[in-house]
């Protein structure tokens, strides 16, 4: 259905869709780079730089300007991507298909670009919106997982963008093959994701989001577990269940079952993780 907006917004939309990412050139820097969405393992989302202080700031100019402009299939009214920078290399979302990016943090080009046609997936994906990626290396090889508007993990090669062929199925886990049915589980009610997954210990934390901004129709709601799964193979290793099961600690205090029935309890926001991990960001 198409929607009416006012002039207000238009302008809203007509500036947010010439999106740009202005950065200066970091030349790789360890001490310059941002490997998690939130800066650090436990996302304080704080650089310790001094480069830039109250004298000099007046000196800055635009190094360059990377455009979204034709990425999707329509206008991409907001952005909320975070762009990672590890090694001289920005990776982040663009565009309604989210379509992940590499890009020379130095000189703004695009290195490579990586989509996916979701057909009917990408329509019954309610947000479409990004918060961007995450980034994972054992220090031999590097990878850049995401996930898509229709709830799929995808593993990529961070030096050439290709799909990891040994990662699931040619290189994506379908995460609703994945899903545990219950009997309140319905396919309708659209699991989805908006936050980068968290890789700590080689192993891919996937944040959950269900109806965007909406209140459900009844208690009875899908409940939105978290999943994990093994960065290497993508095979699932766990479920935290945000609403417990019959048995599991806490839900003795869900009256007359309600636990059983009672959903739409997922956990949107990008993660963090308490101290330093051997296989994740580096």
């Amino acid at each position: 259905m198409a929607r009416m907006f006012r002039p207000g917004s238009v302008w809203f939309v007509i500036l947010t869709l010439l999106f740009t990412l202005h950065v200066a050139g970091q030349q790789g820097a360890r001490n310059g780079e941002w490997r998690v969405w939130g800066g650090d393992y436990g996302s304080t989302r704080y650089a310790p730089l001094d480069q830039i202080n109250r004298d000099n700031v007046k000196n800055l100019k635009v190094a360059w300007t990377w455009r979204s402009d034709n990425f999707g299939s329509g206008p991409e009214y907001k952005s909320e991507t975070t762009p990672l920078m590890v090694n001289g290399v920005l990776y982040f979302t663009a565009g309604n298909r989210r379509a992940v990016i590499a890009a020379d943090a130095g000189s703004g080009e695009t290195l490579w670009t990586w989509r996916i046609d979701e057909g009917s997936r990408l329509e019954g994906g309610a947000r479409r919106n990004s918060r961007g990626v995450a980034y994972w290396t054992d220090g031999k090889e590097e990878r850049i997982i995401a996930v898509t508007p229709g709830y799929q993990i995808v593993a990529l090669n961070a030096k050439t963008g290709h799909q990891i062929p040994n990662f699931g199925k040619d290189g994506i886990v379908d995460m609703f093959k994945e899903l545990e049915k219950d009997a309140n589980y319905d396919p309708a009610m659209t699991l989805m994701n908006t936050s980068p997954p968290m890789v700590s210990n080689d192993v891919i934390v996937v944040p959950t989001s269900l109806a965007n901004g909406r209140i459900p129709k009844s208690m009875k709601y899908t409940k939105g577990d978290i999943m994990a799964f093994d960065v290497r193979s993508g095979k699932r290793l766990w479920v935290f269940h945000t609403i417990p099961r019959r048995g599991e600690f806490g839900a003795d205090t869900w009256l007359n079952n309600s636990n059983d029935y009672t959903g739409h309890a997922g956990a949107w926001p990008p993660f963090g993780q308490d101290s330093p991990s051997r296989g994740g960001p580096g």
